[in-house]
C-alpha cells in the first residue's frame, strides 16, 4: 500500500512512472537512513577523539608542575 495525501493506493492503481518514482522515493529514504547512521557513528568518533586529545592535555598539565 502506498499512502499519497492520506490516501492508501495500491502499486496496480499508480502508473508506471508513479510506481518507479516510489520506488525511487524508497530507495532514496534508506540511503538517507543509511547516512544519518553513519553521521551518528562518525560524531561518536569524533566525540572520542576529542575526549582521547583532552585527556593527554591533562596528563601533560599534571606532569609539568612536578618537572619544575
Amino acid at each position: 500500500m502506498i499512502n499519497i495525501d492520506d490516501v492508501e493506493y495500491t502499486e496496480d492503481d499508480l502508473s508506471e512512472i508513479a510506481q518507479m518514482h516510489v520506488k525511487r522515493v524508497n530507495a532514496l529514504r534508506n540511503e538517507a537512513g543509511e547516512l544519518q547512521m553513519l553521521l551518528e557513528e562518525k560524531n561518536v568518533l569524533i566525540s572520542a577523539y576529542a575526549n582521547a586529545i583532552r585527556e593527554s592535555v591533562k596528563e601533560v598539565e599534571e606532569v609539568e608542575p612536578e618537572a619544575v
